[in-house]
């Protein structure tokens, strides 16, 4: 038996550096021949090493195309059913999304990534470049995310709900005073990760940002305005994350003429161990006025939700619960508080299948309307 995993081990490595014309099968003919192994030997051999190659290539999830430089290309298509209660809205199907990912290198420094998404309007998600000359500095020119909030900054394939918490439409989402952005704008950014510990850990990142304010895919801005945008995300620990963002701009064009400050401050934790985790997130915009007895004062809006999710079956199967409240004219008299419970459930096949049943209670305040939801959908990778 040892001999056999000794074997395997060494063909495995052998046949890294092997030239194109040669194969493993090369190899364990010419062990035959010298009598190293037998023939049921290697039959075995080449049984077990097939396995093995065909397990690694299941857990793989990016691949290479082969050209001058490297690309990676990939993307994911997610279909959902909506069971609506709320009367009047129709249950049905719909392709959510549908990406498609590009990404490569120059060079160890420079890379670049174009995305696209190809459901409802054909779009570009990301299209950046990106110049990485030490781990404390890394430049990112393009359309990219906004770095503010944690959950708007998740990847959309990567959630644990089906839908994002309703804060997120405040930082270039459906709810943003300039519409859904799928939270990214066009500009400049500087990050990285700082304070390296014996552990090859680091303790803090960094994000600073530059943008023009009108969400993506704008030909050119509509005002001398600019938003920054930073975030600081600590690590005290391997499972902790503490993250703070603050950004700040002034809007002035929109679908309809504006003229307001755009401000958001918003506060996350990240707990994630073994099979537990658990997100918390606090977000603040200040968008635009109300006039409230002959005075103008800054509307605010602000919300927050806490999410705890736990694996059953480790990698496999996923319970989740989430707690998310949303208040859009804070300091206001006006009672219009919006709070979703959202029970989930979250299986992965394997690497590249996830499917997701979600049922959300909605609670607001200012109707009695049924709008609970029970959603579906099924993510697959390629």
């Amino acid at each position: 038996m040892k001999t056999k995993i000794i074997l395997i081990a060494f063909i495995t490595l052998f046949t890294v550096g092997i030239t194109a014309a040669q194969s493993s099968d090369d190899v364990l003919n010419l062990l035959i021949q010298k009598g190293v192994v037998k023939q049921n030997e290697a039959d075995s051999i080449r049984a077990d090493y097939a396995l093995n190659q065909q397990t690694i290539k299941e857990k793989q999830k990016l691949f290479n195309v082969l050209s001058s430089r490297n690309i990676t290309m990939g993307g994911y298509t997610q279909v959902r059913y909506q069971s609506l209660q709320e009367q009047g809205k129709a249950d049905g199907f719909d392709i959510r999304r549908a990406r498609f990912d590009l990404k490569g290198n120059f060079s160890p420094e420079w890379e670049y990534r174009l995305q696209t998404d190809f459901a409802v309007n054909t779009k570009i998600i990301d299209a950046y470049f990106a110049y990485k000359p030490y781990e404390f500095l890394k430049i990112t020119g393009g359309q990219f995310l906004i770095p503010n909030s944690l959950e708007s900054t998740t990847p959309d394939s990567n959630l644990e709900t089906i839908d994002r918490a309703q804060i997120s439409g405040l930082v270039g989402r459906n709810k943003d005073a300039i519409g859904d952005q799928n939270g990214r704008d066009i500009g400049l950014q500087a990050s990285g990760s700082l304070l390296k510990t014996a552990s090859n850990r680091f303790l803090l990142d960094y994000y600073l940002a530059y943008f023009n304010g009108q969400g993506i895919n704008i030909t050119g801005d509509k005002n001398e305005s600019k938003d920054i945008a930073a975030r600081l995300v600590a690590h005290p620990y391997s499972f902790l994350d503490f993250g703070l963002s603050y950004s700040n701009g002034h809007d002035t064009w929109t679908t309809v003429a504006k003229n307001q400050d755009e401000i958001r401050i918003e506060a996350d934790l990240a707990f994630n161990y073994n099979d537990l985790s658990f997100r918390a997130e606090y977000l603040q915009a200040q968008q635009g006025t109300y006039v409230v007895n002959g005075s103008t004062k800054d509307l605010l809006k602000d919300g927050w939700y806490a999410q705890v999710g736990y694996f059953a079956l480790p990698k496999k199967l996923q319970f989740v619960v989430k707690y998310d409240t949303f208040d859009p004219t804070k300091d206001n008299a006006i009672n219009d508080i919006s709070t979703f419970y959202t029970l989930g459930t979250n299986l992965y096949p394997n690497s590249f299948v996830k499917f997701q049943i979600n049922y959300k209670h909605k609670s607001e305040q200012r109707t009695a309307i049924n709008k609970d939801e029970i959603v579906a959908q099924l993510q697959i990778k390629f």
